[in-house]
């Protein structure tokens, strides 16, 4: 009995750290796939109306954004002078 906690014991050891690697590389990955989505509707918008957004309000506020993209958007990006997507700082 006191053989099978210990196995147990060592094989709960080994797996949660490896489990705690994946919630970091899960968070980068949907924030790379956020920040193409954002990017092509930036294209997108400059396509329908023929100039660049100056915010990112302008993309939500014109429906190019969902709520729940903008929150998470306005809280990792930003879009510059030129009209391009750029990552905030400490993101």
């Amino acid at each position: 009995m006191t053989l099978v906690l210990f196995i147990i014991s060592v094989l709960l050891l080994l797996i949660i750290p490896n489990i705690g690697s994946y919630q970091g590389t899960a968070q980068e990955t949907g924030n790379s796939a956020l920040e193409t989505v954002v990017q092509t509707q930036i294209d997108l918008y400059e396509m329908k109306k023929h100039t660049t957004p100056n915010t990112l309000e302008d993309l939500h506020g014109d429906g190019f954004l969902s709520e729940s993209q903008y929150s998470e958007v306005k809280r990792l990006f930003t879009i510059d002078s030129s009209g391009k997507l750029v990552k905030l700082n400490g993101e």
